[in-house]
C-alpha cells in the first residue's frame, strides 16, 4: 500500500508531465512562425514571437560562458507560452549546458527575465490557438496574392 506521500509524488509527476507535452506540442506547432509575428484571434492577441536568449556554462554554475539565442512565444512579455532554443553549445573546445539560467528577451534586457504560464493559462490559450494559426494563415495566402498581383 503506498502512503499519501507517494500518491501525492505521482499525482503531480503526471501533472507536470503532461503540461511538459502540452508546452511541447503547442512548440512543434508554432516553430514554422517566424520572429516578429503576432499571433491574434477575435479575442485579442494571444502571444507575439520573439527573439530569446539564455546562458549556459560549462559547470553549470549560473554564470554565463554564452548566451544561447532563440525564439520564444511571449505572452505579455513577462511569459513563455512555448519555446524554441537549444539546450547547449558547442564553443569548438567545450560543451555549454543550459541548466537553470533565466529566460531573457535580451542578456541586458531591461524587461528582466521571463517566465512559464501556469498550466491554466496555458491550456486557456491552447484552444484559442487554432483560430490564430487560421488567421495567420490567412494573412500569408493575402498577402501572397497580392506580391503575386505585382508585376515589375
Amino acid at each position: 500500500m503506498s502512503t499519501i506521500i507517494e500518491q501525492l509524488e505521482t499525482s503531480v509527476s503526471a501533472r507536470k508531465d503532461s503540461l511538459i507535452a502540452l508546452r511541447a506540442r503547442i512548440e512543434k506547432l508554432l516553430v514554422p512562425i517566424p520572429v516578429g509575428v503576432i499571433l491574434s484571434d477575435d479575442a485579442g492577441e494571444l502571444c507575439r514571437v520573439l527573439r530569446i536568449c539564455t546562458g549556459a556554462s560549462q559547470w553549470s554554475n549560473r554564470t554565463w560562458d554564452v548566451t544561447i539565442t532563440g525564439k520564444a512565444f511571449v505572452v505579455t512579455k513577462t511569459h513563455i507560452l512555448a519555446e524554441d532554443l537549444d539546450r547547449s553549445y558547442w564553443d569548438g573546445n567545450n560543451m555549454h549546458h543550459h541548466s537553470s539560467e533565466p529566460f531573457c528577451l535580451g542578456r541586458d534586457s531591461e524587461d528582466g527575465t521571463l517566465s512559464w504560464l501556469s498550466g491554466s493559462e496555458t491550456r486557456a490559450l491552447a484552444v484559442r490557438l487554432p483560430g490564430a494559426i487560421a488567421r495567420y494563415m490567412a494573412e500569408c495566402e493575402a498577402e501572397r496574392t497580392a506580391n503575386d498581383a505585382v508585376s515589375v
